[in-house]
């Protein structure tokens, strides 16, 4: 096409860009059978603002979050699948999914027996007597990531740590498969066919907070401390793959990581007490409802006392969720010989977030108190307006 705006190295907000860029207006509305021909039937708008029409993308996809206390904003994770099974539709077949549980340790061998999380479903379907992998330990740990996608993220508590399969350069990745799981080619054949994984992990070796959140419907949120993820790095598996089901906020300030996860579900308590339905994606919107509501960190006394608050939930909450999944409260967060203990985790994952704040809220008083402290500090009309990029309300 003649009608292009170049933009050569322009920049936005210190930013270096360098794309076409087209705002095109309609003669006359598009119809659903519309195809490319349909741009004889369009007009270039030679009058455009292109810098100002990009700033609000720029605004959104950039890390830059806005939000006092925090360095980085990262609105989504990392795309990697099959995580646990592959088909989502019903006419698709099973694969085998990238989480894995170690079954047992070979100490003499130096070895791990291995199987996927859906190990069931697949020898079911593909009717395999059994779906195994056995690996030498330092090797399988090395090609290993941790991994949490938003089922795992509940308010205050992340209930378990998955291992995943994982390497980056998806050739390599491809090759390992086969290594493993080569003697189920049916089954095999459906992974590699959906397979995607990012180029680079999420997180590895790092000493900051992390505060996650849900990106889909109640956007529940909880904080990964720097000790933890040391735990982590520690047992051999170096790296960690957040789902692009999750957003993640980094930040060296403890008080502004558990006040940032306190606001983000009240705001969902919020909503669930005023009836409204949650919108579907929220990836950055629950950020812009922060701004919005005038809740950033700026360490006043009554966000430090939030934050503390945040914190001593932190302590107990996991504990709560795993009883109301019907899970012992001893089950650790992580553990490298599992012996199918994240199957049965992975089987019971899926209570509603909003039946876990109401139990939260019912029996830990702090959790109460930290509500109240936020009730009193809020102003009711900027928070009214603020929920509505999170929600829709009758």
């Amino acid at each position: 096409m003649s009608l292009v705006k170049r933009i050569n190295n322009k920049k936005i907000n210190n930013k270096k860009i360098n794309i076409e860029c087209y705002k095109l207006i309609l003669k006359k509305p598009l119809e659903k059978d519309d195809n490319l021909p349909s741009l004889n039937d369009v007009i270039l708008d030679k009058t455009g603002d292109y810098v100002k029409a990009l700033e609000q993308l720029f605004e959104y996809f950039s890390t830059s979050s806005g939000l006092l206390g925090v360095e980085k904003v990262y609105r989504q994770g990392d795309l990697i699948r099959p995580q646990f099974s592959g088909h989502r539709k019903k006419y698709e077949k099973p694969a085998i999914g990238l989480t894995f549980s170690i079954l047992f340790y070979d100490k003499t061998r130096d070895s791990f027996t291995c199987s996927p999380l859906n190990a069931a479903e697949v020898s079911e379907y593909y009717k395999y007597s059994k779906v195994q992998f056995v690996a030498l330990r330092p090797s399988l740990l090395e090609k290993s990531a941790w991994f949490i996608d938003l089922s795992q993220v509940y308010p205050f508590a992340v209930i378990r740590f998955f291992k995943i399969l994982y390497i980056e350069d998806i050739k390599v990745f491809q090759i390992l498969l086969n290594t493993l799981y080569g003697q189920y080619k049916d089954a095999l054949n459906e992974t590699l066919k959906h397979l995607k994984a990012p180029s680079k992990p999420t997180l590895s070796n790092t000493n900051k907070y992390v505060v996650m959140y849900r990106c889909q419907r109640t956007f529940a949120s909880a904080v990964l401390t720097p000790k933890l993820l040391s735990h982590l790095f520690s047992t051999g598996i170096r790296k960690i793959i957040l789902s692009n089901t999750i957003a993640y906020l980094i930040t060296s300030d403890e008080g502004a990581a558990y006040y940032y996860s306190a606001i983000l579900n009240y705001l969902v308590y919020k909503v669930a007490i005023s009836g409204g339905g949650f919108i579907l994606n929220q990836y950055g919107r629950p950020i812009k409802a922060i701004i919005e509501a005038g809740l950033k960190w700026v360490g006043e006394e009554w966000q430090q006392e939030v934050a503390s608050l945040s914190k001593s939930i932190h302590d107990v909450a996991r504990s709560i969720v795993l009883k109301q999944l019907g899970l012992p409260v001893t089950y650790p967060i992580f553990e490298i010989v599992d012996r199918e203990r994240d199957i049965e985790v992975k089987n019971v994952l899926g209570e509603k977030v909003k039946d876990v704040l109401e139990s939260l809220i019912n029996n830990v008083e702090d959790a109460r108190k930290m509500f109240d402290v936020i009730e009193e500090n809020i102003d009711k009309d900027k928070l009214r307006n603020a929920l509505r990029y999170v929600a829709s309300f009758k």
